[in-house]
């Protein structure tokens, strides 16, 4: 039994507020579930698989392909756990809700703060998600707007992360969550890239550049250390130069 996810890109951080937002990115990763005893793996596919096999009564085991780095806030632990969950769930027979579970279990493992329901929900059905990670509720599903393209630097894992530098800051989320309940998607993404870059000292300097040449949004994703620009399809050029001076830039359309 195999399943599609796919990583993704921050709109609002949950970690301040509870409240998340994201988009999914055409970062495929592929989980395919089977009966059998769990090669020890990560702590998070091990927690998804012991509550499968306690709860179905037989033993069952993930594999994961993926290219998305680990800990880099490009959703990648996001699109595992969703894809593990959605996989097992259908293997088994057991009437979950995906979505939900995959949150809960992804807190369990220790790998998300909040339970990043936003971004499970946008790695299991594509275009943006908001939703109310404490109180595990999905808020709005709509689809991305057409024509834009991301200009993506993946890096990580992420090192030395202190959550209170975001909390702090709770103000200026406060009004990113604004524009986000307001559909003004592309104007969150573009003030939270850059709050959340500055609460935790990323490269502000390059990301304003890459505004400065056309980008509609840059900044980091998730809590980093990745670096993502938004521009116009056929605009990305100037940002990929720019992007080019920390590392390897790669482009991928919203799905």
């Amino acid at each position: 039994m195999s399943v599609i996810t796919h990583g993704g890109v921050s709109i609002l951080n949950a970690i301040p507020l509870g409240l998340g937002s994201s988009c999914a990115v055409d970062l495929p990763v592929e989980v395919e579930a089977s009966f059998g005893p769990q090669s020890p793996d990560s702590i998070l596919l091990d927690t998804i698989t012991r509550y499968f096999s306690s709860k179905s009564g037989r033993e069952v085991s993930v594999k994961v392909k993926s290219e998305i780095p680990q800990g880099g806030g490009l959703k990648s632990s996001s699109a595992v756990a969703a894809g593990a969950v959605a996989a097992l769930s259908s293997l088994t027979g057991m009437d979950v809700d995906i979505p939900v579970l995959a949150a809960k279990l992804s807190i369990e493992a220790g790998v998300s703060i909040t339970g990043a329901l936003d971004d499970v929900v946008a790695s299991l059905y594509g275009g943006i998600s908001i939703c109310d990670n404490t109180n595990m509720k999905i808020v709005r599903k709509v689809p991305f707007p057409d024509g834009y393209l991301f200009v993506l630097l993946p890096r990580g894992p992420r090192v030395n992360f202190d959550p209170e530098l975001l909390r702090r800051r709770w103000p200026a989320f406060k009004g990113i969550a604004s524009m986000v309940y307001n559909g003004r998607y592309i104007e969150a993404m573009a003030h939270n890239g850059l709050t959340v870059s500055q609460a935790l000292g990323y490269e502000t300097d390059l990301l304003l550049k890459a505004i400065d040449s056309g980008a509609k949004a840059a900044g980091v994703s998730g809590n980093g250390p990745s670096l993502f620009a938004l521009v116009k399809e056929g605009e990305e050029g100037p940002i990929m130069d720019i992007f080019s001076s920390l590392g390897s830039p790669i482009t991928r359309r919203p799905i």
